[in-house]
């Protein structure tokens, strides 16, 4: 799944959380789209100098063309901050200390559990690394070209409004008491 799409899917967990929770949309947005942070600092630009592209950034089709990048150190960052056991380590310690660690942890589990169906074959996700264990998915997002990322983004986009006039009417029940207090 595209960076973006991820953003947007965490926006919608920020829009979900509760509104108490200070800076919640951007909490979500920025945690929903945090894994690939290494993907688009360390593994596009090592796999697009690799390619020999003048703009040293990975297209999809590098990843198949390349498949060296398996044994890169890039990627074995990117296979990390992918991992579920990751995850466990770096948030659930922090689970109990307020509403915004609960919803940085959901946004960044959100991309993680979006990305297991949507990476495929020796891209399949390995969600218990550095366990060696490959979940092969059903389709291949990263070689979406740009009228499927287009469609994943504006879907997303219109899922996130349809949420958030939903959630103008349906209240936490922390939300309801300090609305009407008794």
């Amino acid at each position: 799944m595209d960076t973006a799409t991820h953003a947007l899917v965490g926006l919608i967990c920020g829009e979900l959380g509760p509104k108490d929770i200070k800076h919640r949309h951007l909490i979500g947005l920025g945690f929903g789209m945090l894994p690939d942070i290494t993907n688009v600092i360390f593994v596009h630009p090592y796999l697009g100098w690799l390619a020999g592209h003048t703009i040293p950034f990975a297209g999809g089709q590098d990843f198949l063309d390349f498949p060296e990048i398996l044994d890169h150190w890039t990627y074995h960052a990117w296979l990390l901050s992918h991992s579920l056991l990751f995850w466990a380590i770096a948030f659930l310690p922090f689970w109990k200390r307020s509403g915004a660690a609960k919803l940085a942890a959901v946004a960044y589990a959100s991309h993680l559990i979006a990305d297991i169906p949507s990476h495929t074959g020796i891209y399949g996700l390995e969600p218990f690394y550095p366990i060696p264990y490959i979940f092969d998915g059903w389709f291949d997002a990263w070689l979406w070209g740009p009228v499927p990322i287009a469609l994943s983004i504006v879907t997303t986009a219109l899922l996130y409004v349809v949420v958030r006039q939903l959630r103008k009417q349906y209240l936490w029940p922390s939300e309801r008491t300090l609305q009407h207090p008794s």
